[in-house]
């Protein structure tokens, strides 16, 4: 339904602000029991925080529609002076657009990169700007629109694009996200299927994750920048070999439009 997630944010702070209460309550009959209803609702925000792709605190494009054998591309942390260039020449090569969604450090280091993505047909989007996995789901709004907004201005020094999309680092967000996504326009996006590519070590297993499951309308996630020195062709590989298997089985990789986006936007 259109305005669950409405329901579910108005639920999931109400039983968070009455269960001190329903606790106090509680309390004067059975102390263990009066515990209960706190570590139930802390539970639950955490699972709406901590859990990607969760709706609870609000709307997150996980797919988009459309009856042909399209997918969306996009590729975090960029863009990187090491991987940029090879992702390209690969998307080029395969007939393939992608969304960049970038981190706004890198793009301040490397302005000359965000231009080459929009020159070569494919889209940018905001990353936040230092990519603060390990916090932001416990920021603050002041913090949380600082990084959108820091990222959106070093976005918008590059040539002609418009501002749609953001995505949370690690697709971690609290109660504070939408109302400042929303206030700038933006749509938070999640994503159907990724290969695990900053956890796994094999690119084969990362592309074969993605292609097992794939699907007219999903969202796919890679990402660019990792294991730099380690492994300076892993995520590259990553990416040629998903583009080479979507191909096989006749999957375009497409940049969706505003209508496709809308429904699924709106929590359908």
């Amino acid at each position: 339904m259109k305005n669950n997630w409405r329901w579910a944010r108005r639920a999931l702070l109400g039983f968070a602000f009455v269960a001190p209460f329903l606790a106090l309550y509680l309390s004067r009959t059975n102390l263990a029991l009066a515990l209960a209803p706190i570590f139930v609702s802390h539970m639950l925000l955490l699972y709406a925080t901590l859990v990607a792709n969760c709706q609870w605190w609000g709307p997150v494009v996980r797919s988009f529609e459309t009856k042909d054998a399209e997918v969306w591309l996009t590729i975090d942390d960029g863009p990187s002076p090491s991987h940029t260039p090879k992702i390209l020449d690969l998307l080029e090569r395969f007939n393939a657009r992608a969304t960049f969604f970038l981190v706004g450090v890198n793009a301040e280091s490397y302005p000359h990169l965000v231009t080459e993505i929009l020159t070569r047909g494919h889209e940018i989007a905001n990353h936040t700007y230092t990519h603060p996995s390990g916090s932001f789901w416990c920021a603050g709004p002041r913090r949380i629109a600082a990084e959108i907004d820091l990222c959106a201005e070093l976005l918008r020094s590059a040539p002609d694009r418009p501002e749609r999309f953001f995505r949370a680092p690690a697709g971690l967000k609290n109660l504070f996200v939408h109302p400042e996504l929303s206030r700038r326009g933006l749509a938070l996006i999640g994503w159907t299927m990724r290969g695990l590519d900053t956890v796994r070590r094999d690119p084969e297993l990362v592309a074969e994750k993605i292609l097992h499951s794939v699907r007219a309308g999903a969202i796919i996630l890679l990402h660019e920048g990792h294991r730099v020195e380690k492994d300076p062709e892993f995520n590259p590989r990553c990416l040629e070999l998903t583009l080479a298997g979507l191909a096989e089985r006749g999957y375009a990789c497409v940049i969706p439009q505003p209508e496709q986006l809308s429904a699924r936007a709106a929590g359908k």
